[in-house]
């Protein structure tokens, strides 16, 4: 019978329910999106940094990776040694410039001078900042591989480039001819970069930047701890700055952190509004029964079941409030999660928010609850009314 009376007045109130089921499920959505915001940015940076299994970086001292212009000398050497060292497996160097790409036949150009691309001097056989779509490593002289933009320009395996260094604006045919061999997806760039790469011998060449590099990346051993060992290089080569995967994402972390205080805040609110609008609503249902629930009670109903049959529909409200919101908070990051990857200088693979089942899981049970939670306290209000002064006051 309880439960016919509070279906029936789940049913009979629609607006009140409807609003209800809308309310929540905005909370729900925000809610989910800050939990995945707040786990997304650490995870998917990780994920990036361990590509092809380099879990140690090596740039100029004081700086990180692409920070800044600066570049690590002597890198033959530097790389040598590096292999020399016990943990080691593997060494990848890169360089990394902004070249001008000169006006292509048969590929159109806004700028009569030509256009800006990020280009990377690597070592085609040890290297970590593409993955080979089409066609083949930049082994041989003069050979580039291109990313996914310069494709979309109409660039294609098998046609040629030329490429200058900035500021060589004398003639717009001046600059060293190139041959694409392959197009990749690169991992590092940003949004707007138009990223090719090269042997790292001809950019040094192109740049005049002998025997120099960027960066380096190191590959370790199986089993090897990657923060023990950076420490330890860290005491061998103390003219560079040597990082783990873990110390960089703790580094980054600590500059977008404000995104974890943001995600930290609108999601207690998203909780907090979703349980007064239960607990609010909820009292006003409860309230407008006040003389049929001292009719229940009159005719042998218990506290605890009266409690029970109020708790069921607040229950019922927020599981399908939360379904819905699940939903609408998964379209709400995907939109956020293209907005933010518009950051300036962040590499386009770097996801804020990152889909966890644990953390879905979570953020919905913790609504359901606290949705429970805020009917019970009206319901058991309600239930512990004294009978014979609420009949009296209801009676018409």
């Amino acid at each position: 019978m309880l439960w016919r009376f509070s279906y029936r007045e789940l049913l009979g109130h629609p607006l009140r329910s409807s609003l209800v089921v809308l309310g929540v499920s905005v909370a729900t959505a925000m809610m989910i999106s800050m939990l995945m915001l707040g786990a997304g940015i650490g995870r998917s940076f990780a994920e990036l940094l361990v590509a092809r299994g380099y879990t140690l970086r090596v740039s100029p001292r004081g700086t990180l990776p692409l920070e800044t212009r600066a570049t690590l000398s002597d890198i033959e050497l530097l790389s040598l040694d590096l292999l020399g060292q016990a943990e080691v497996a593997g060494v990848a160097p890169a360089l990394a410039a902004n070249l001008l790409l000169r006006p292509t036949a048969g590929v159109a150009s806004a700028d009569p001078q030509g256009s800006r691309v990020f280009a990377l001097g690597i070592d085609p056989d040890e290297q970590g900042v593409y993955r080979l779509v089409d066609g083949q490593a930049p082994r041989g002289v003069g050979e580039v591989v291109i990313g996914s933009e310069l494709a979309s320009e109409g660039f294609d395996v098998g046609d040629g480039m030329k490429l200058d260094r900035p500021g060589d604006f004398a003639s717009p045919a001046s600059g060293d001819d190139y041959e694409i061999v392959g197009v990749a997806q690169f991992v590092y760039t940003s949004k707007g970069e138009r990223p090719i790469a090269m042997r790292l011998d001809d950019l040094q060449a192109l740049t005049l930047r002998a025997d120099a590099a960027s960066f380096l990346m190191i590959r370790l051993h199986p089993g090897i701890d990657p923060t023990a060992a950076a420490e330890r290089l860290r005491t061998m080569f103390p003219q560079a700055e040597i990082a783990s995967v873990a110390e960089l994402v703790a580094r980054a972390e600590a500059r977008l952190s404000y995104f974890r205080q943001m995600a930290l805040v609108l999601g207690a609110v998203s909780l907090f509004v979703a349980v007064l609008l239960v607990g609010t609503l909820m009292s006003v249902s409860i309230n407008d029964r006040y003389g049929s629930i001292a009719a229940l009670r009159a005719i042998g109903f218990s506290r605890q079941s009266l409690v029970t049959a109020f708790a069921s529909e607040g229950l019922v409200l927020c599981v399908v409030a939360g379904f819905l919101g699940l939903g609408l908070g998964l379209m709400v990051a995907g939109y956020l999660d293209s907005v933010l990857s518009d950051f300036p200088g962040l590499p386009l693979a770097v996801e804020f928010f990152v889909l966890e089942p644990g953390d879905l899981g979570t953020g919905y049970l913790t609504l359901v609850l606290a949705g429970l939670l805020a009917t019970l306290v009206p319901a058991w209000r309600a239930a512990s009314l004294d009978i014979a002064k609420t009949l009296h006051r209801e009676e018409p």
